[in-house]
């Protein structure tokens, strides 16, 4: 999935950020219809009143070439799909677990049962993709919970938990099949650290919100210019790995414009929880280079007078890293 700032009028000011940060195009090398966080993915879950009464199961009733990152070939060991949702964990890493509502990075194909379609993949791509299990159909937000990162899944999702409406070449009916393999985890409530050490390097703006917790408030001190070049300002560093070109950043942040029009958080609940930025993709977060995890940075990012984008102010705790 390919990440890259995205020219928005002033009124969208947060949206050129977060979409900048996860969004992409499919002429672009960006996901195809049927990916987990298609457009389907944010009805399908509604219709779903519980998964208590699905029938789940770790026989996927297929498998898959290969090691964890390497694309594999799927073959299906039974002629009928098993009933239910099922999630074989074919190797098991020794990472975190993934917890509900987490952002998932991976790798992964989906196929429909029984046939020789595949309908998206990310090994072609050449990099993992992040999904918010908050965004995604259910037989992901279900079925990855409890894996660990470092693991290869197999999920077999029927229709009604995965695109019961049909999407692409997936139809009305479909059961559907993934290989993921998890690269990593960010949490949606994730922080920076509590015991980052502070720089107590001047910055034009005053923070609302201690390290460690949610940024509530950013107001810029009065008479500061505007920002003529991009600039980054740690203010407190953390003790984790610093980040390098081509990582998958996990960010939380609070954005506002210079003229504080126009402000939002990605820190829930008001906000969508942590975002991914791929590192050297043309965003503002490309500035971290360098910066470890648990850091919280101050981004100072002019107006482009092309796109109608204000000066912003971009308050940002480093909350993973997942390395290329």
């Amino acid at each position: 999935m390919r990440r890259r700032l995205i020219a928005v009028p002033s009124a969208l000011l947060v949206a050129a950020l977060v979409l900048g940060a996860c969004s992409s195009d499919p002429d672009d090398g960006g996901t195809e219809s049927g990916s987990p966080t298609s457009s389907e993915s944010e009805t399908t879950p509604t219709e779903v009143e519980s998964v208590e009464n699905v029938v789940a199961g770790s026989t996927a009733g297929f498998t898959a070439s290969g090691e964890f990152g390497e694309k594999p070939t799927l073959e299906f060991t039974e002629t009928d799909p098993p009933e239910g949702l099922q999630a074989e964990t074919v190797t098991e890493g020794d990472g975190e677990e993934v917890a509900a509502g987490d952002y998932v990075v991976a790798h992964y194909l989906g196929q429909i049962w029984g046939t020789e379609t595949v309908f998206d993949n990310s090994y072609d791509r050449g990099a993992p993709t992040g999904f918010s299990l908050n965004q995604v159909i259910q037989g992901w937000s279900t079925g990855l919970v409890g894996q660990k990162v470092g693991s290869r899944v197999l999920l077999t999702i029927p229709s009604f938990l995965g695109y019961a409406e049909g999407q692409g070449d997936i139809k009305p009916g479909d059961t559907i099949v993934f290989v993921v393999d998890i690269a990593g985890i960010i949490p949606a409530d994730g922080t920076g650290q509590a015991d980052a050490a502070p720089t107590d390097a001047e910055v034009p703006v005053t923070i609302t919100g201690d390290l460690g917790s949610a940024v509530t408030g950013v107001t810029l001190t009065e008479g500061a210019g505007e920002p003529t070049e991009a600039t980054t300002t740690v203010i407190a560093t953390g003790t984790g790995p610093e980040i390098a070109e081509g990582d998958t950043a996990g960010l939380q942040y609070y954005v506002t414009s210079w003229d504080g029009a126009q402000v939002q958080s990605t820190w829930p609940p008001e906000g969508v929880g942590a975002q991914t930025a791929t590192i050297g993709q043309g965003t503002p977060f490309d500035q971290l280079v360098g910066v470890p995890v648990g850091s919280r940075v101050l981004l100072q990012v002019p107006a482009d007078a092309a796109s109608g984008s204000p000066a912003v102010a971009v308050v940002v705790d480093v909350v993973a890293t997942v390395p290329a």
